[in-house]
């Protein structure tokens, strides 16, 4: 019974989360829709805020007057809540997801040129999709090194696994069948045939599903299940970005830009700079094109078209959160962990351009007439260039699972 009560309690945990994201997204549709509130609000500040950790019964620190003593106590009087309750939400800012190793063939696929190794610009020529499959090797091959350098039994049980290998597994595990035909996907292939393993061919739903991989083990696993997410993060936040990230989006990044863009955003005490954190993209935009100089404005939105393509968007604030809720009563404890996604509403499809009439002359109209067209079409491209307005839909549980 009391671990029954105990359940109560975190599932009580997980519906206030998501009431308190719910009041997010209420704010953050405000802020997006209303021009006058963008320069004075940080969505970043709102998601400070409700991602505040909460512990009931509410802690009572000394040095409390009487007047804060009496309102705790009539605040636990007004409860009907038995037990105690610790929740916890966190924002989802990495990108290293295994399902962006899932191939799709498409014509234009098919014509795209592979980048060389060996060309020095070849970096800046690879798709988001490639880069993250880089990254994941990267990180696998890093985590592999650390364990190795302090675990013996480490080093002699895995030495001779091939990290390649692994994230060539992933890959087959979550591609679409029909769309396979990479020989470099064979060994993959015949590793899932050996373990009579039938490979899923369609998108992880929880990271659970690495411990099914051929060659992927408990250890192994475990060695890089917390750098992963394989629900699609979406927005990549400017103001949680990690130095990995900021790579993966400008190769061509420097070791001194980035030093400089960490102490610009997070400040620096010991030459007494303050954190000025960015409030929204245009602000990353002419920090990272006009101040750094990483990239021109035309790279810069060729690189966010990129993204997007690979359904990433850079933002100020997130959309997706981790949150855990710990409920006890008495002796018994019981612990959920949910994912909550606020997903973004799909924009309206905009409506295709009339042909222009062959007999439509520009060359009729006066010079005052022209003019006032060259007006109404800059217009026109200056709106359709301008941010798109990211409104995010009602919070939902996606992944919840007892720990």
């Amino acid at each position: 019974q009391d671990r029954l009560r105990a359940k109560i309690n975190a599932e009580a945990g997980i519906r206030f989360a998501l009431a308190k994201l719910r009041l997010y997204q209420e704010g953050r549709n405000l802020i997006a829709k209303n021009e006058s509130l963008k320069g004075t609000v940080n969505p970043s500040d709102i998601e400070a805020i409700i991602t505040q950790p909460f512990i009931f019964p509410i802690p009572e620190p000394k040095g409390l007057d009487v007047l804060q003593r009496t309102a705790i106590a009539d605040f636990k009087k007004a409860m009907i809540l038995e037990g105690e309750i610790a929740v916890t939400i966190t924002p989802v800012s990495g990108f290293l997801n295994p399902n962006t190793l899932r191939v799709f063939k498409t014509e234009e696929d098919e014509e795209e040129e592979e980048p060389d190794d060996d060309d020095p610009d070849s970096a800046a020529k690879k798709t988001p999709q490639q880069y993250i499959e880089g990254k994941l090797l990267e990180t696998l091959k890093s985590a592999f090194t650390d364990k190795m350098e302090s675990s013996e039994d480490f080093q002699s049980q895995y030495g001779s696994v091939e990290p390649e290998l692994l994230i060539q597994e992933l890959k087959y595990y979550v591609s679409d069948k029909s769309a396979l035909n990479n020989a470099d996907l064979s060994e993959a292939e015949s590793q899932f045939n050996l373990k009579e393993i039938v490979a899923k061919h369609a998108p992880m739903t929880s990271l659970d599903e690495l411990y099914l991989l051929p060659s992927w083990d408990d250890e192994l696993v475990d060695l890089i299940k917390n750098q992963l997410t394989v629900h699609q993060t979406a927005i990549i936040q400017v103001n949680e970005i990690t130095k990995n990230q900021l790579k993966i989006l400008f190769p061509k990044i420097t070791e001194i830009q980035i030093e400089e863009f960490f102490r610009h955003r997070d400040g620096d005490e010991a030459l007494e700079q303050k954190a000025k954190k960015f409030k929204n993209t245009k602000e990353f935009e002419d920090y990272i094109v006009s101040s750094l100089g990483v990239v021109d404005a035309d790279t810069y939105k060729e690189r966010v078209k990129e993204f997007a393509k690979a359904g990433l968007r850079i933002g100020a604030a997130g959309k997706l959160y981790k949150v855990v809720s710990s409920g006890t009563y008495e002796r018994a404890s019981y612990n959920l962990v949910a994912y909550i996604d606020l997903p973004i509403k799909p924009s309206p499809k905009k409506k295709k351009e009339k042909k222009k009439d062959p007999d439509d002359d520009d060359d009729d109209l006066d010079e005052e007439a022209k003019k006032k067209k060259e007006e109404e079409e800059k217009k026109k491209k200056e709106k359709e260039e301008k941010e798109e307005i990211i409104q995010l839909m009602e919070p939902r549980v996606i992944e919840i699972r007892v720990e």
